[in-house]
C-alpha cells in the first residue's frame, strides 16, 4: 500500500471520528434544544475546529512514524554508512513528492467530495423549503461536509491503488 494511501486512511479514521463525537453529542444529554439554533451553530463550529486540529495531529504523528519506520529500515541496511541520515531524509522526499497522477487522483477525489457537499446543501435547503426545523437543516450541512471528506479519502485509496484512466 503506498504512502498517500496510507494517509487517506488516517484521515478517513479521523473523519470517521468526527462524526461519531458528533453523533454522540447530537444525540447525549447535553445537547442544545432543538429551537436554539445558536448553540447548534456554535456546536457545530466547534466540532469544525476540533476535526481540523484532529487531522493536523493525526498527519504530523503519521509522518513522524513514517520517518522513524523508514530510519529503522536504513539503519538495519546501513549501520556501517555515515550518511543514514541523509538516506532517510531522500526517501520520506521521494515518498512526499507529488506527481501528475496523485495530482489527477487529488482532483478526481475532490470531484466526488464535491458532489457530497453539493447534495448536503441541496438537501438541507430543500428540508428548509418544505417547512422542516433549521438544526435539521444543519446537522445535513455539517454530516454530509464530513461524508464528503470521508469519501474524498476512500476514493483516493481506491485511484492509488487500482488506477486512474485519464
Amino acid at each position: 500500500m503506498s504512502l498517500t494511501s496510507k494517509r487517506n486512511i488516517i484521515s478517513i479514521v479521523a473523519g470517521v471520528a468526527l462524526i461519531i463525537a458528533y453523533a454522540v453529542f447530537a444525540l447525549g444529554a447535553n445537547a442544545p434544544g432543538a429551537g436554539d439554533i445558536r448553540a447548534w451553530a456554535a456546536a457545530i463550529l466547534i466540532f469544525i475546529g476540533i476535526g481540523i486540529v484532529v487531522q493536523i495531529i493525526m498527519q504530523i504523528v503519521f509522518h513522524i512514524a513514517v520517518a522513524i519506520g523508514i530510519a529503522v529500515k536504513e539503519g538495519a541496511k546501513a549501520c556501517a554508512e555515515d550518511d543514514s541520515g541523509a538516506a532517510v531524509e531522500r526517501i520520506v522526499e521521494a515518498d512526499m513528492v507529488e506527481d501528475e497522477r496523485s495530482k489527477l487522483i487529488n482532483l478526481k477525489a475532490s470531484r466526488l467530495g464535491s458532489w457530497f457537499l453539493a447534495s448536503g446543501v441541496v438537501a438541507a435547503i430543500a428540508l428548509l423549503a418544505a417547512g422542516a426545523a433549521t438544526v435539521i437543516s444543519l446537522h445535513i450541512l455539517f454530516g454530509m461536509s464530513a461524508l464528503a471528506s470521508v469519501a474524498e479519502g476512500i476514493a483516493g485509496i481506491v485511484y492509488h491503488e487500482r488506477g486512474v484512466k485519464y
